[in-house]
């Protein structure tokens, strides 16, 4: 099959965007399956490059006002002249976003390639508040897939008709996280026999940072061989926030912020825990794939009982779960984890044996499941 992925696919190759874009794309490709991504063109020099035997391509921008030419024809026309380039007609277009106004892109892909299906995969809720309208918009595209149960109720209750949504979790690589010996690690890194407190992707507020960095007192009151370990996606104003804040209280020593490019599946397979404090999804995957990382590498999760959440993972049996936006009720789960080793090791099990239904290979060949049966 020829297959068109439109994606936002940044510059920033940390971005979860373009790791999970390119894995997707590997997977394809290796299941004899032709894959062009396309993207907005921002800072490139060329308008087609290559990574990992992947062909991006990409499509120019007028000025910030041009939303719909940027946004969405753009990406239509860029397939226009990708398959005169290439010769070829694509057989699939597959899109994701977080924003419902976007299916328009593959939507009106369909102009230059009439054959093709189209599938588009809500990945996540919108940070802006106007991407969280315009539902209704999916029921213009052969399929919609979502990663939960709960975001395909709401597409639903939105006006997306029944039959066009599927679920299809979101991935992860468990080749490239793996059990790791945490002494091992913790001496190579200098940590020593610190207990590890990791979190780790953009420090936002959506994310929860806000609650984890307030804990942290109630959390050294308990247990004084902590190290929290702070490895941000990019440094900036919200980092440097959290860095004064942190030596406002005292709690400096306590702290590692690691702000230079690392092997984060070391980090992820040496820590003791991941902490993951969600008050919402907002901005984040509907299975983040920093909490099946985590449990991939037998280390321990707390996050926060968001019903998304609790449709993949159980409390007290996969990962332990703290109340959203509750300073108390985090610190209380984490040290609860700290305490009990036996805890530790039941949840760690569990947890390594479900992050094996997020396996990249799994999660694509269902949707080359998806594709086949589309085209048939």
């Amino acid at each position: 099959m020829n297959i068109e992925i439109i994606s936002n696919f940044r510059d920033y190759m940390k971005e979860s965007t373009n790791i999970t874009t390119l894995e997707l794309a590997k997977e394809l490709i290796k299941l004899k399956n032709t894959v062009v991504i396309i993207a907005k063109k921002k800072n490139q020099k060329n308008r087609k490059n290559v990574i990992d035997n992947i062909v991006i391509y990409r499509v120019g921008v007028l000025s910030k006002l041009a939303f719909f030419y940027n946004e969405i024809l753009s990406m239509s026309l860029g397939i226009r002249r990708i398959q005169k380039s290439m010769k070829l007609k694509f057989d699939i277009i597959h899109s994701f976003s977080a924003a419902p106004l976007l299916v328009l892109r593959s939507f009106l892909s369909k102009i230059f390639a009439r054959k093709a299906v189209v599938v588009h995969t809500m990945k996540s809720y919108s940070r802006n508040k106007l991407g969280r309208s315009f539902y209704r918009i999916l029921n213009l595209v052969d399929v919609v897939t979502v990663p939960t149960k709960v975001f395909a109720d709401r597409l639903i209750k939105k006006g997306v008709k029944r039959r066009k949504i599927h679920i299809i979790r979101s991935h992860i690589n468990i080749d490239k996280f793996v059990p790791l010996n945490k002494k091992s690690f913790k001496k190579k890194y200098g940590y020593g026999n610190k207990k590890i407190i990791l979190y780790y992707g953009a420090m936002w507020h959506l994310k929860g940072c806000d609650y984890l960095v307030k804990a942290i007192p109630k959390i050294i009151d308990k247990n004084k061989d902590v190290k929290f370990v702070f490895v941000p996606r990019s440094v900036d104003w919200r980092v440097n926030n959290y860095k004064k804040q942190i030596k406002d209280m005292g709690m400096e020593n306590y702290c590692d912020f690691v702000l230079k490019d690392v092997k984060i599946e070391d980090y992820v397979g040496m820590a003791d825990m991941v902490v993951l404090p969600y008050p919402n999804l907002i901005g984040t995957e509907g299975n983040p794939s920093c909490m099946l990382e985590a449990m991939a590498s037998k280390t321990a999760v707390v996050t926060t009982a968001l019903p998304e959440l609790k449709e993949i993972v159980q409390h007290e049996k996969d990962v332990l779960m703290a109340k959203p936006k509750n300073i108390e009720s985090l610190a209380f789960e984490i040290n609860k984890l700290l305490s009990d080793k036996k805890l530790q090791k039941k949840l760690t099990e569990s947890a390594y044996k479900k992050s094996k239904e997020f396996d990249v290979h799994k999660i694509t060949k269902q949707f080359i499941d998806l594709y086949k049966k589309l085209i048939s």
